[in-house]
């Protein structure tokens, strides 16, 4: 209903927008990510938040648009919308939401199932073309809708379901009454949110699919609602072996209206009650635990290297939803990778509360399973630990740091490249609180470490000659610190290209040290004269 209002009024408007807003992650990411539509500068930020702003600038300086949020169906959801209402004006927010009680701010608007006269006529249009029609067709339509309670979402894939299969009206309702009383045994109405005689709907559909498409509709079922990248179906399932092409396998589930592709990108989704619906069939969670290993398989490449978010930035809601369901059945193989990961990747994008919570019960899985003292734990120590240094909870940090050291050092020795990574982190951490004696000789040790380890030209050491670098800056060793600069540069300029962000980091550190020398050589200068 809210596309079909923007249809209507398309001329209404000077800019009509769409996006996915069943969480406030999920809010606030789309509304980030309209900085690329609107084409604003903001778009290459890796922080979210500075997106953010810009596109409330541009809301609020192009009066005339309309912006629908889709699916804001929890609390949490619901009152980031409300927030987000006071910092915009000039154009009108359609909500569309499961939940009842707003504030003042917004006017409810309830929608109800369709007349029996609408839906009766639905039906009839929707399998005209394929249906095989009988003399009683306005009857048997009337019966169908009246069974199917008249919603229109159920309407359609019964619809699409006689068109499929070219039937009429009178052998859908067998196959259909012929579901009821399995559908009876598993289905749970508070969880589906919808009846029994609803369910029923899908249920006949899924068991018309082929093998192969029913098992991607059970793999899809634990997504995200958000659009899923059609090359996630490059990737393969379960022993590796395709048993079938998952594109023929998406078609046959976008003729019974179980997906819908997008027109404007090689994207598809699936409707949220379909997926709950699937997911009450997998009881066992045979399913879910393939299709963690699917997104495993997929979520590859370092989080934090902004080249790999094209690849990276539309799975984000689908490891998000995975691994949440994946948690809560009790599945820890591979759940900590996965947390890990998208943790750095809210991390790097200055998403703390999101990255949180991720780290956290990534660290806990892990001590749990391999005990305190894992290397594995370290890892979860230590990126913790940098999302508290970063929130200036250095004193949280700091004890954290020391023991993710400590579980190296004995795990791997002085010497391993691991260790340069803790001793590099501590060092910094002392350098904020001030201790610059005591960083200094970590930094040089993490130095001497990768260079022993990965040569004079790895970006890893080119990390750590910034660092040390800035740590002589700050105790004002100019002319120590700008060689060390000039030879981070060149290693990154070699290793990522002239157009990275760790390029500009480099040309930024450079640029303040020359900054403060020239200032200095001015005086020296003008003492001079």
């Amino acid at each position: 209903m809210a596309l079909e209002y923007a249809w209507q009024h398309g001329k209404d408007y000077s800019a009509q927008l769409f996006i996915v807003a069943d969480s406030v992650v999920a809010l606030q990411r789309n509304l980030a990510g309209l900085c690329r539509t609107f084409d604003l500068d903001e778009q290459h930020e890796t922080d979210e938040a500075k997106q953010r702003d810009a596109v409330l600038k541009w809301f609020n300086q192009h009066p005339g648009w309309l912006l629908i949020l889709d699916n804001v169906d929890t609390e949490e959801a619901a009152a980031a919308v409300e927030a987000l209402i006071s910092q915009l004006r000039g154009g009108h927010l359609l909500v569309t939401s499961r939940l009842t009680n707003w504030s003042g701010s917004l006017i409810a608007l309830p929608v109800d199932t369709l007349s029996m006269d609408a839906a009766t006529e639905f039906l009839l249009e929707r399998t005209d073309a394929k249906r095989r029609k009988q003399a009683d067709d306005d009857v048997q339509a009337r019966i169908l809708a009246d069974t199917l309670g008249t919603l229109a979402l159920a309407l359609e894939q019964a619809g699409a379901y006689i068109a499929q299969r070219r039937m009429s009206f009178e052998g859908y309702l067998e196959e259909y009454h012929k579901q009821y009383d399995r559908v009876l045994t598993w289905n749970d109405p508070r969880l589906t949110q919808y009846p029994k005689s609803v369910v029923a709907t899908w249920q006949t559909t899924f068991d018309q699919l082929s093998e192969s498409a029913r098992q991607l509709l059970q793999h899809l079922a634990w997504l995200s609602p958000a659009p899923i990248p059609e090359s996630l179906l490059d990737i393969l399932i379960d022993d590796g072996e395709k048993k079938n092409d998952p594109y023929t396998d998406l078609a046959e589930l976008e003729s019974y209206s179980l997906v819908t592709r997008a027109t404007d990108s090689p994207s598809f989704s699936m409707h949220r009650l379909v997926q709950k619906v699937a997911q009450l069939q997998d009881s066992e969670y045979m399913q879910l635990n393939e299709t963690l290993q699917w997104i495993d398989a997929a979520f590859v490449g370092s989080p934090q290297d902004v080249r790999n978010w094209p690849v990276l930035n539309p799975l984000q809601p689908h490891v998000q939803a995975v691994i949440t369901y994946a948690d809560k059945a009790g599945i820890t193989t591979p759940i900590t990778r996965l947390m890990n990961d998208l943790g750095l990747m809210y991390l790097t994008k200055s998403l703390y509360k999101e990255a949180e919570p991720l780290m956290r019960r990534a660290l806990a899985i892990d001590e749990a399973s391999f005990g305190a003292n894992h290397p594995r734990v370290a890892i979860r120590l230590n990126n913790l630990a940098q999302l508290l240094h970063d929130t200036n909870r250095l004193a949280e940090a700091e004890p954290l740091m020391r023991r993710a050291l400590a579980i190296d050092e004995t795990n791997f020795g002085a010497d391993h490249s691991n260790v340069a990574i803790r001793l590099n982190n501590l060092a910094r951490l002392f350098q904020a609180t001030s201790r610059l004696t005591e960083a200094e000789p970590l930094l040089r040790r993490a130095l001497a470490i990768d260079e022993a380890n990965f040569g004079a030209d790895h970006p890893k050491v080119a990390i750590r000659l910034n660092n040390l670098a800035l740590l002589l800056q700050d105790t004002n060793r100019l002319a120590d610190a700008e060689p060390l600069l000039r030879r981070a540069l060149t290693i990154d300029e070699a290793s990522f290209g002239e157009d990275h962000p760790r390029v500009a980091t480099d040309l930024n550190n450079l640029a303040e040290l020359l900054r403060v020398r020239y200032a200095d050589f001015q005086g020296v200068r003008s003492f001079i004269k």
